[in-house]
């Protein structure tokens, strides 16, 4: 039992600043969904925050927001193949194929599909705050603040990674 109160008392300890991720990926309020979907399974994330031109963070693009979109507008989903273009193959060069690719405005982008509410909690905030504001808002990710600017990144994974130590 000494065990469980000695890790009781190292999660109390635990601050956003212990847990957070410092090395965060962001994509631009431009970047095409099939740019977002290839990094989502590229880097095995759920999610990934959206930065405006000015490089602050606008919004948050998550799966569930792809989702969502995508169960209510079928024609949405990133175009993706050579029937995109419903050309023949034989009326194509080889070498065309190398510089074959989906125009910008075929398909949506972050900025139109994001999540605008960025939620955030202080590098100081325990692991019950940060519970209690991922819970409060059902979001699975957070952004970590110092001095308003965002510094870091906590995830439903990095909680339970701090609970398993």
């Amino acid at each position: 039992m000494t065990t469980i109160s000695h890790k009781a008392k190292t999660w109390a300890a635990l601050t956003a600043r212990d847990i957070m991720q410092t090395e965060i990926l962001t994509v631009a309020t431009s970047t095409p969904l099939s740019d977002v979907e290839s990094l989502l399974g590229e880097h095995r994330i759920g999610g990934i925050p959206v930065t405006d031109e000015a490089g602050h963070i606008a919004g948050v693009l998550s799966m569930r927001d792809l989702l969502e979109l995508y169960s209510q507008d079928n024609d949405s989903q990133p175009r993706r193949g050579a029937g995109f273009y419903h050309l023949s193959t034989r009326e194509l060069l080889e070498e065309d194929f190398d510089s074959f690719e989906v125009p910008a405005e075929a398909e949506e982008t972050a900025g139109q599909v994001m999540t605008a509410e960025v939620y955030s909690v202080e590098v100081g905030a325990s692991l019950d705050e940060i519970a209690k504001t991922m819970t409060k808002h059902r979001i699975h990710r957070v952004l970590v603040q110092e001095n308003k600017k965002h510094v870091g990144l906590i995830s439903t994974m990095d909680i339970l990674q701090a609970l398993a130590l």
